[in-house]
Protein backbone atom coordinates (compact mmCIF):
# COMPACT_ATOMS: atom_id res chain seq x y z
CA UNK A 1 0.00 0.00 0.00
CA UNK A 2 2.44 2.81 0.93
CA UNK A 3 5.74 1.32 -1.42
CA UNK A 4 3.39 -0.08 -4.41
CA UNK A 5 5.56 -3.39 -4.12
CA UNK A 6 3.82 -6.17 -4.88
CA UNK A 7 2.55 -8.47 -2.11
CA UNK A 8 1.77 -11.99 -1.56
CA UNK A 9 0.55 -13.71 1.11
CA UNK A 10 4.37 -14.30 2.50
CA UNK A 11 5.32 -11.11 2.68
CA UNK A 12 2.20 -9.02 3.10
CA UNK A 13 1.14 -8.08 6.76
CA UNK A 14 -2.13 -5.55 7.98
CA UNK A 15 -1.27 -2.23 8.69
CA UNK A 16 -3.70 -0.22 11.19
CA UNK A 17 -3.97 3.31 9.40
CA UNK A 18 -4.66 4.71 12.58
CA UNK A 19 -2.31 2.52 14.83
CA UNK A 20 -3.95 0.60 17.62
CA UNK A 21 -1.83 2.44 19.93
CA UNK A 22 -3.43 5.90 18.88
CA UNK A 23 -7.21 5.14 19.13
CA UNK A 24 -7.03 3.27 15.76
CA UNK A 25 -9.77 0.02 14.94
CA UNK A 26 -9.93 -3.36 14.42
CA UNK A 27 -12.26 -1.94 11.67
CA UNK A 28 -11.94 -3.55 7.83
CA UNK A 29 -11.93 0.01 6.61
CA UNK A 30 -8.59 0.90 9.38
CA UNK A 31 -6.29 -1.86 7.77
CA UNK A 32 -4.05 -1.88 4.53
CA UNK A 33 -1.97 -4.21 3.05
CA UNK A 34 1.61 -3.55 3.50
CA UNK A 35 5.14 -4.63 3.47
CA UNK A 36 7.56 -5.32 6.87
CA UNK A 37 9.76 -2.56 5.81
CA UNK A 38 7.02 -0.32 5.05
CA UNK A 39 4.89 -0.91 8.37
CA UNK A 40 7.63 -0.92 10.83
CA UNK A 41 8.76 2.55 9.00
CA UNK A 42 4.87 3.65 9.93
CA UNK A 43 4.70 2.33 13.39
CA UNK A 44 3.39 3.63 15.65
CA UNK A 45 2.77 7.13 13.28
CA UNK A 46 -0.82 8.68 12.51
CA UNK A 47 -1.49 8.73 9.21
CA UNK A 48 -0.46 12.58 8.17
CA UNK A 49 2.22 12.51 10.45
CA UNK A 50 3.78 9.04 8.27
CA UNK A 51 2.91 10.82 4.90
CA UNK A 52 4.26 14.11 6.26
CA UNK A 53 7.45 12.79 6.74
CA UNK A 54 7.52 10.04 3.53
CA UNK A 55 4.89 11.94 1.03
CA UNK A 56 5.96 9.05 -1.86
CA UNK A 57 4.13 6.32 0.55
CA UNK A 58 0.82 9.35 0.89
CA UNK A 59 1.09 9.27 -2.87
CA UNK A 60 0.97 5.70 -3.37
CA UNK A 61 -1.76 5.23 -0.20
CA UNK A 62 -3.85 7.51 -2.31
CA UNK A 63 -3.71 5.95 -5.30
CA UNK A 64 -3.77 1.98 -4.19
CA UNK A 65 -6.41 2.13 -1.00
CA UNK A 66 -9.36 1.27 -2.41
CA UNK A 67 -11.14 0.01 0.96
CA UNK A 68 -9.90 2.42 3.62
CA UNK A 69 -12.63 5.51 5.45
CA UNK A 70 -12.79 8.45 3.00
CA UNK A 71 -12.03 10.21 5.59
CA UNK A 72 -8.31 8.58 5.85
CA UNK A 73 -7.93 9.73 1.91
CA UNK A 74 -9.02 12.87 2.29
CA UNK A 75 -5.95 12.98 5.10
CA UNK A 76 -3.52 11.48 2.97
CA UNK A 77 -4.44 13.90 0.21
CA UNK A 78 -3.70 16.62 2.09
CA UNK A 79 -0.12 15.56 4.01
CA UNK A 80 0.84 14.81 0.74
CA UNK A 81 -0.07 17.90 -0.90
CA UNK A 82 1.29 20.08 2.32
CA UNK A 83 4.57 17.99 2.46
CA UNK A 84 5.39 18.39 -1.49
CA UNK A 85 4.75 21.90 -0.81
CA UNK A 86 7.18 22.52 2.06
CA UNK A 87 9.68 20.44 -0.37
CA UNK A 88 9.04 23.19 -3.17
CA UNK A 89 9.29 26.10 -0.21
CA UNK A 90 12.84 24.36 0.50
CA UNK A 91 14.51 23.79 -2.57
CA UNK A 92 13.14 27.41 -3.93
Amino acid sequence: MYCAVRLDHRTATLDHVVPLARGGAYDPGNLVAACGPCNRLKGEMLPFEFFARHPWAGSNFVRYARSVHRALKRGARRAVSLAFARADLMAA
